[in-house]
């Protein structure tokens, strides 16, 4: 009961502050813009009123029936989330200039004010757009001690967020499997968020998944948006493929171990430590590379579904505890998205405390945290980067 309380009333204040955001637009169009009739102002409204229930009631009907209308509408919601976030931050622009402007005893044209600052926050949303479905390549050398000649030089490819599904789609996952492919990666590694938590055609991407190539082999370990697909669909397709499910397991390859740890499912009790500690399967004293979703801690259970997603979103365990424990020698992670949208790189700094991007080194421990390949929600990047990662063993 407690629990639906607190999702009651985040709701209502997350729906107040999003038709809130909506009515500022509206009414500081209607200002800035001089717009006095009494139909136009009722059709801005309505339309205001609609884009700021778009998003959810797409979501509802893609949940529904799956067909080109619920995923158009889908789409179209996904790309006015992230013009609108652009958008307020036009509006902060130009009312800064309206108060400056009567500080100082002389208002600018408001009127072209407003035209070049929101056409700015358009161009702005239309290149991160373009850099959302362009990945970039992301070169980084890693040293590991220990590591088997088999090993020095060999390349790694680090993905994770593809979020396949609706607004990813085959072309881009295919687009994806060439870049990756041109640099000829001896492994690739796969830490979770494959597929969009909105479903849609999983099994259309049998064919593009099936282009990755690498000589050592394909893994791959849950994210949460896999869960809440529910696993079944995503694993089904994964079969149909060459990459491998690590659901908390080890494989040795010529004496690098790869350590696969699924996201915690709901109702889940972690059984990482026994896997590290007393089966048997893990060997600290020879060279490892862990696969986790996210930029935690890997001694996570999930008895409480609502507890553990509010700790992940919001007080993460950052401190990669079990992981240093046990010698871990890299940990491979994504999730934060870097943000992915201008400023919220800034608030995933400082949730993970600095571990949402980047090589980060404590010791004989490290961690590389990827931005990822694809998005969610708004299919742009104004943050951090879309990426693959190719790293270098050393």
């Amino acid at each position: 009961m407690m629990n639906i309380i607190k999702f009651a009333g985040f709701l209502a204040v997350f729906l107040f502050l999003l038709f809130g955001s909506h009515y500022l637009l509206y009414s500081s169009i209607i200002r800035f813009f001089e717009i006095s009739g009494p139909g136009a102002r009722k059709t801005i409204l309505g339309i205001m009123g609609f884009l700021a229930i778009s998003f959810f009631l797409s979501a509802f009907l893609l949940r529904f029936h799956v067909n080109i209308i619920s995923s158009l509408l889908y789409y179209i919601s996904c790309l006015w989330l992230g013009l609108f976030l652009h958008l307020l931050m036009a509006l902060v622009v130009i009312w800064l200039v309206l108060g400056v402007g009567k500080l100082v005893g002389s208002v600018p044209d408001m009127r072209m004010i407003a035209v070049v600052v929101f056409m700015v926050a358009a161009a702005i949303s239309i290149y991160g757009l373009w850099r959302a479905h362009n990945p970039v390549l992301k070169r980084v050398e890693v040293e590991i001690k220990g590591l088997p000649d088999h090993w020095r030089n060999k390349t790694v490819i680090h993905l994770s967020d593809l979020h396949l599904g609706t607004i990813n789609r085959t072309g881009f996952m295919q687009r994806v499997a060439d870049k990756v492919n041109s640099v000829d990666p001896d492994l690739i590694l796969i830490t979770g968020d494959l597929f969009d938590g909105m479903g849609g055609d999983l099994f259309s991407f049998v064919e593009p998944l099936k282009a990755l190539k690498a000589s050592e082999g394909i893994f791959f370990v849950t994210g949460n948006h896999e869960g809440y697909l529910g696993l079944k669909e995503p694993l089904s397709v994964l079969k149909e493929t060459d990459i491998r499910v690590l659901d908390d397991e080890i494989v040795e390859l010529d004496g690098l171990q790869i350590v696969g740890v699924s996201f915690p499912e709901h109702d889940r009790e972690n059984s990482v430590r026994r896997l590290l500690t007393q089966s048997g399967s893990f060997d600290a004293g020879k060279p490892n590379i862990l696969l986790y979703h996210t930029p935690t801690n890997i001694a996570e259970s999930n008895t409480d579904r609502g507890s553990q997603q509010t700790k992940t979103y919001w007080y993460p365990d950052t401190t990669m505890g079990l992981a240093k424990e046990v010698s871990i020698d890299l940990q491979l992670s994504g999730h934060t998205h870097q943000g992915q949208l201008f400023p919220f790189g800034w608030l995933t700094r400082a949730i993970y405390k600095g571990y949402d991007y980047g090589l980060h080194k404590d010791g004989g421990f490290q961690v590389y945290v990827t931005s990822g390949v694809g998005t969610w929600g708004p299919p742009m990047r104004t943050g951090g980067s879309s990426e693959i990662v190719a790293i270098q063993l050393r």
